[in-house]
């Protein structure tokens, strides 16, 4: 079994490549349709290619969180980052998630922003909590430190899925075009000549919004593939989770849907050379692990769905937003570092923004 919980968008946009555009978008995910929707804002004459359908990749096969920060706490993320940079990618995430529900505001995107939990699994993670809390409100964000786990009032949650199709809706006939794989792009004095099988575009810039699979089109790009496996459950009558949890230093995490669906995620810290892969399919270890959890908190759930994605994972724990070195006009947008949803909206305008 290899089926995400979250139903694709429904509507189809077949198309191929085009002989020419002033802007190609490789990649239908959260990132390329983000950048579809901006570049549609400024009027810069666009197109967005995906490979199979929209959201295929990460952006339908994730856990739907809408979180502020990166995986580290904030402590963490002080010590790595710097204070003021910190902080600086906290206010944008958090931004993000205001401007992307914005955007797509007339539509059903699942969301609800009751907060985020991260449970403490031992001592080592509640002092870094206990810290983070006292950090957050003194950069002036909302948090609070309940002796068991560290609570983010403006955090939320969607379906990732919808989110994406609601983005694709917005564009205009045309733009974006699935089933058009790129097998090459090579910068050629002020164009750039994209592939796919026979046909060839000449591009006046491209944006690669393909996450973890940027390095199968630019080996250069550190972009490492990390695989993410999850479980759904059939609903549940009593309430298990009140608001996505993230526990294990972001490696376990979990929600429960209005509906009553238990959504459960993780585990790679069990097989972490493993889970370094293009595979994605689920594993019979780390399902395991996700069995016990649902075990643990329903006592009786019944598995509906599983499945697996791959993130995309940098270097310095951030995501690449800006041009390719050694590449005129070949820009990059990728690189989420599993939190695709709480950064890719102001990556993409960020980066249409310079361009």
């Amino acid at each position: 079994m290899n089926a995400p919980f979250w139903q694709e968008p429904a509507e189809r946009y077949p198309g191929s490549l085009p002989d020419r555009a002033d802007v190609l978008v490789i990649g239908g995910g959260i990132a390329g349709t983000s950048l579809a929707h901006h570049l549609s804002n400024r009027r810069i004459s666009a197109v967005l290619v995906e490979r199979e359908h929209l959201a295929s990749g990460a952006s339908g096969r994730n856990a739907g969180f809408l979180l502020a920060g990166v995986a580290d706490c904030y402590a963490e993320a002080v010590r790595i980052f710097g204070r003021e940079k910190a902080r600086e990618v906290w206010h944008i995430t958090d931004e993000n998630h205001d401007r992307m529900l914005e955007a797509v505001e007339r539509d059903d995107v699942g969301h609800r922003r009751l907060g985020s939990a991260t449970l403490a699994s031992g001592d080592e993670e509640r002092a870094r909590l206990e810290e983070s809390a006292q950090l957050l409100r003194d950069d002036g964000f909302e948090s609070h430190w309940d002796g068991t786990r560290l609570l983010n009032p403006r955090d939320g949650e969607v379906n990732p899925a919808a989110v994406v199709g609601a983005l694709a809706r917005r564009a205009k006939q045309g733009v974006i075009r699935e089933g058009v794989e790129v097998t090459s792009i090579q910068s050629r004095g002020d164009e750039v000549s994209v592939r796919a099988g026979e046909l060839e575009c000449r591009a006046g810039l491209v944006v690669l919004a393909t996450n973890a699979y940027t390095p199968q089109l630019l080996p250069q790009v550190k972009i490492q593939p990390t695989r993410a496996q999850m479980l759904a459950s059939a609903p549940v009558s009593r309430s298990v989770s009140d608001i996505p949890t993230y526990s294990h230093f972001g490696y376990r995490y979990w929600r429960q849907l209005p509906g009553g669906e238990v959504l459960i995620g993780g585990w790679r810290d069990t097989a972490m050379e493993a889970e370094i892969t293009y595979e994605a399919e689920p594993t019979d270890n780390i399902q395991e692990h996700l069995d016990s959890k649902l075990a643990e908190m329903t006592t009786s759930g019944q598995v509906t769905h599983r499945w697996a994605g791959i993130m995309g994972f940098t270097e310095s724990g951030l995501p690449l937003v800006g041009p390719v070195e050694g590449m005129r006009n070949v820009y990059l947008c990728a690189g989420f570092n599993g939190h695709g949803m709480g950064f890719a909206f102001m990556s993409a305008r960020q980066l249409v923004d310079t361009i």
